[in-house]
Order: C-alpha cells, then sequence, then structure tokens
C-alpha cells in the first residue's frame, strides 16, 4: 500500500511539472506571436467562380504579417477572377464554425474550403462531440456549396511549442479526429489528410514565431496540398 502511495505521488508531482512547463512554454511563445492579422477576402461580385474559406487561425493565416500569404490569399493570387470570401476566426471550433455557418444559409458557393479542427484536439473537445459538431459543420456547408473541402491541422503534437509527453497526447487526438473526417468523405465531401502528406517532410523554418502557427513557407505547403487535391477532383 505505502509503496502504491508513493508511486502515485510520484506521478501526480510529474503530471504538476508536465503541466506547469508546458503552461510556462506556451505563455513565452504566445508573446512571440502575431494574432492581429485579418482574414483574405477578395470579393468579386461578378464571380464565375465562388470560394468560401472558413475555419480557425489557420484559415486567417496567424503567423503571418501578410494575409495574401495565407491559404486564401495564396488562391486569389493564382484565381484573381474568382470571389473569395473568408469567415476565419482565431481560437475557432467546430461548434463556432457551426455557428458562423448558420448565418449565411442564404449564401451560395461553387466551393468551400473549411480548416478546422485544431482547436478542438487542443482544447481537449470530447471526441463524440467532434464528430456531431463535424457532421453538422458539413450538413450547413453542402446546403451553400456544391463542394466541400475540409482539413485540421494535420498532427498538432508535431508542433515545436508542446513538450513531451503532451506532443503525444495531440498526436493521439490528431489521429482520431483524421479518423472521423475521413468517414465523412463522399463525392461532395474531401477530406485533405495533411498528416499523410507531411510524412517524411521536414518542418524546420515552417512555424512562426509562436512554434504553434505555420509562417510563409509553411502556409504555402498546405497551399499546394489544397490546390492539388482541388485539380486532382477537377474542382478548380
Amino acid at each position: 500500500m505505502k509503496q502504491l502511495f508513493v508511486g502515485i505521488t510520484a506521478l501526480v508531482i510529474f503530471a504538476i511539472v508536465i503541466i506547469g512547463l508546458q503552461l510556462a512554454r506556451v505563455n513565452s511563445y504566445t508573446k512571440r506571436g502575431n494574432y492581429n492579422l485579418k482574414p483574405w477576402q477578395h470579393i468579386n461580385p461578378h464571380a464565375a467562380f465562388r470560394v468560401l474559406f472558413a475555419g480557425d487561425s489557420t484559415a486567417v493565416g496567424t503567423g503571418l504579417d501578410d494575409n495574401s500569404q495565407s491559404t486564401s490569399g495564396l488562391l486569389s493570387r493564382d484565381f484573381p477572377d474568382f470571389d473569395v470570401e473568408n469567415y476565419s476566426r482565431n481560437g475557432l471550433r467546430l461548434k463556432g464554425l457551426t455557428d458562423i455557418l448558420n448565418t449565411m444559409q442564404d449564401k451560395t458557393f461553387d466551393l468551400a474550403v473549411l480548416q478546422i479542427g485544431a482547436n478542438d484536439i487542443i482544447d481537449f473537445t470530447p471526441l463524440e462531440d467532434i464528430k456531431k459538431e463535424e457532421h453538422r459543420v458539413l450538413d450547413l456547408a453542402l446546403h451553400i456549396a456544391k463542394k466541400v473541402l475540409i482539413l485540421h491541422s494535420g498532427d498538432v503534437g508535431q508542433a515545436p511549442m508542446f513538450i513531451w509527453p503532451v506532443n503525444w497526447i495531440f498526436t493521439w487526438r490528431s489521429l482520431k479526429v483524421r479518423e472521423i473526417y475521413i468517414q465523412s468523405q463522399d463525392d461532395r465531401v474531401s477530406y485533405l489528410d495533411i498528416y499523410a502528406l507531411n510524412k517524411g517532410k521536414n518542418f524546420n523554418g515552417c512555424y512562426a514565431g509562436d512554434n504553434l502557427h505555420l509562417n510563409k513557407k509553411g502556409y504555402a505547403m498546405w497551399y499546394g496540398y489544397i490546390k492539388d487535391q482541388l485539380q486532382q477532383l477537377h474542382w478548380l
């Protein structure tokens, strides 16, 4: 019994130390971040092709100094005649995106690119809730868009902000969310599997100062994935 008590005490102390170190790291790195960026939009009322971007900070382009280097901005660069609307917010979770899409049911788009799920992974949203909200998000998006590309952040645990064993926990949660998203695909919904696409790649120099969000190089890589998949699907 005494050994069990000692073991539990040691485990609790270890957990407290890890949590303290991780919180200190988050506090230190977030001070280096730029969280004032506005989502890129290119409004063209007469466009023949309309694209919706919606989601969390990865759709805003947080980590950049110039929002034209975000995924929506890079799409506008390559397709300047497109109408590109962006309804993204830092810290947004699936539930928040549901609320946003609920207000947009009178709009129509040819394509929706949804970058959402990283905050649900980090904030420990229950997996069952993630599954339900992801289905709601897709139902609402499909009501206003002909095609939907959905992605989350790949392996959250890969971000340099997170220490061991926190990074392992976030990797596990990323893989569980990946399974949920994969199962939602059909002829109108495609999942962009960043986790698989990132396999074996070197990410040195891809993260912004907060060691969580991407920088110009990282967002360019993501956009390359998005563009390639859309072209393979013949959705562009």
